[in-house]
Order: structure tokens, then sequence, then C-alpha cells
């Protein structure tokens, strides 16, 4: 029998996809909805807000769940303003110690504190490991000549910062580096670098997972939004790291990557 699994779930919808793919394999799911609204398909969810991290944990104990994961965007809060209860309390002092302390590290002290209440954090490659999800989908376009130097180029540019707690994807066009994503997000990535383009269209994404990631937190992810944004800014294609970028809702990412003539190319 699976072990009951808590969903901690930002923005996005990885976090529904990895719940109907833990229960559709016969597992129990309880998700902790961080101020949005969670998809109504979700048996076990409850909203909570940021700070809650002791109503949380609570929902999960007397839910009984074992197994934590915590997944999906959330737009980091002025942490010295964010209403809080005694455990969200406890944390935040914990975060404010470290003077420099960037998402990755924030997201492990959270773990540890997790962890520290008696849930185990677990990566959300374990649930899709349950399910065919990687059976890959592939897009019918190739990269250019010109496509496949400035995929090399991000990538070396992305393993050089690898130590560092920067953006896992990179824009490079024509031997140019026109961005690295930063706190902006990877769809304001996209955004960004087509103003600094010399030309109306054509560049690459490339989205890696960093060297000293934690991939039980901070996974590289696209989906139907990327290959979108991708399209509507004249970009010719994506290139991920193979086994480490998970892609949600493959169907629909496979269409719009055919129907606006992108392709995708693992590395």
């Amino acid at each position: 029998m699976l072990p009951i699994l808590g969903i901690i779930a930002g923005n996005g919808n990885l976090p529904s996809e990895l719940s109907q793919i833990y229960t559709s394999c016969g597992g129990k799911c309880f998700v902790a909805a961080l101020d949005v609204e969670f998809v109504s398909n979700v048996a076990f969810s409850r909203k909570f807000a940021l700070g809650s991290v002791g109503a949380i944990l609570e929902y999960f104990n007397e839910s009984r769940v074992e197994n934590v994961i915590i997944v999906g965007g959330i737009n980091r809060p002025d942490l010295k303003s964010l209403k809080v209860d005694m455990a969200g309390s406890a944390l935040i002092a914990q975060i404010l110690k470290k003077k420099f302390l960037g998402d990755d590290n924030v997201l492990r002290i959270v773990s540890d504190y997790v962890e520290s209440r008696g849930f185990k954090v677990i990566s959300p490659k374990d649930i899709l490991k349950l399910s065919d999800y990687h059976n890959f989908i592939s897009s019918h376009n190739l990269p250019s000549k010109q496509d496949c130097a400035d995929i090399e180029l991000g990538k070396k540019v992305l393993r050089s910062l690898g130590n560092e707690d920067v953006g896992q994807s990179i824009i490079v066009c024509d031997g140019h580096v026109l961005g690295i994503e930063a706190a902006e997000g990877t769809d304001n990535l996209i955004r960004r670098c087509e103003l600094l383009r010399k030309k109306e269209s054509g560049g690459v994404l490339v989205k890696m997972s960093k060297s000293a990631q934690d991939t039980r937190l901070d996974i590289p992810v696209i989906g139907p939004d990327t290959i979108f944004f991708l399209a509507k800014h004249l970009f010719n294609g994506v290139a991920i790291e193979k086994n480490e970028v998970i892609i949600i809702d493959q169907k629909e990412t496979n269409r719009l990557l055919d129907e606006s003539g992108l392709f995708l190319k693992l590395v």
C-alpha cells in the first residue's frame, strides 16, 4: 500500500497532475493549496494562507500523511510583513537568520522544518515513476545548425552557474545570450528577451537543473504556456535536460509544438 501523500501546492498544473497520478495508482493524497483555487477534481484539498505553517502540518497530521511534496510556483513574499501562525513564526525566524539566501536555500530550510515535524519530504519524480509519464513526447520539428550551436552555448553558461542560486533557463540567439532567468520566471524571461533580440525572430530557450539543486524541492518544468509564449514571441524552440526537466500536460504541449512549428530537443 502506498503511503499517504501530502502536497503543499503553489501555482501551476503540476500539483494537480501529481495528485491525479498518485490517486490513479491507488494512493491517497491530501493537498494544502497556498492562496490558489485548486482544481475541483482533487478529492481532498484545503486552502491555506502562505504563513499558516502550523495549520498545514496539523492538517497533514490529522490526515495521517507520511510523505510530503512541496511543488508549484509561489511568489516570494515580504517575510517581515507576512502574517504567520506560531509554527510559521519559528520558520521565518530561521530563514531571517541567513543574510544572503536564494530560493534554493529557503526551500531547504522549509523542507528541513517539515521533516523535523515527522514527515518525509520527497521529490515529484518519485510520483512520476509510478506512471507512464516518461513516455516522452517528441516534436516533428528539428533545430537548425545555428539552433544547435546556441543550445551548446546555453548549456555551457548554465553549467558554469550551476553552483549559484540562479535560474534554470537561458535564451540564446545567434551566439548571443539574451537573458538568464531571474526572479521573473521562464514566461517573463521569454517576453523580456524578445525585446533584446536584434532581429524579428529566432533564438532558443535552454532549460536545465542546477548542479547543486535539491530535486525534491525545485524541479525545472515546461508545459503548454512555455510553448505558447515561445511561439507568440517568434522563438525557434526549446532544449531541455533529459530526465531532469518535467513536461506538464504532455499531450497539449506536443500539440502546440507541432502546431507552432517549434522544436523540442533533449540535451
